[in-house]
């Protein structure tokens, strides 16, 4: 299952967060170490959770480049970098952006089902699935699969013990669900394709 060679897709990916943060800090007019407040990132694509619609369905995709804390952006980037180089030393490129990006997808859709008042944006949840799709893919000997259970222990503290819900928030949950199934699917899909030993 292994590839023998790797796509840019994982720095691209990481950069590109950063680059856009950088953007709008610019484009707001603000220091780049400034919180970028949710209403001024609505036209870029965030949204409240009550908002949502077929027409601006765009906004599942548009508000994973957007955050409102500069390190939370900055642990976004690192930790998708990083998932997405040990997911891809194991399948393809377009795989690791299916599984983050749709599985991200899932996470802000049940994150505006769920809190239809609150401002949809960050890639919490499209690392969250990388995480699950690593930690069915990758060995665990290998330092990738150790980097997709520290960040899913760091979502579940965050969430529970310094988040106002004080539970493990939906988006985070069901996107780390899409890329467990997601992962598994390609894992028993491959097994199937192996030759059976012969007694």
């Amino acid at each position: 299952m292994g590839k023998g060679f790797q796509s840019p897709l994982a720095l691209i990916w990481g950069l590109s967060i950063v680059s856009v943060w950088a953007f709008l800090a610019i484009k707001l007019d603000q220091p780049v170490f400034n919180t970028q407040a949710s209403q001024d990132l609505v036209m870029f694509g965030a949204f409240k959770g009550r908002n949502l619609s077929l027409e601006n369905g765009w906004r599942l995709f548009a508000s994973q480049w957007l955050h409102v804390k500069f390190p939370h952006m900055m642990f976004n980037a690192v930790l998708i970098s990083l998932l997405a180089t040990a997911l891809n030393r194991q399948t393809s490129a377009r795989f690791v952006l299916l599984v983050g990006l749709g599985g991200g997808a899932v996470g802000q859709y049940f994150s505006a089902l769920a809190y239809p008042s609150a401002f949809i944006s960050g890639a919490s949840q499209a690392y969250l699935a990388l995480a699950g799709a690593t930690i069915v893919l990758v060995n665990r000997k290998q330092a990738g699969w150790w980097v997709a259970v520290a960040g899913v222990v760091i979502a579940i503290a965050l969430d529970v013990f310094v988040s106002s819900h004080g539970t493990i928030k939906i988006g985070h949950s069901t996107a780390f669900a899409t890329g467990l199934v997601a992962a598994t699917i390609i894992f028993a899909r491959e097994r199937s394709k192996s030759p059976k030993a012969v007694d």
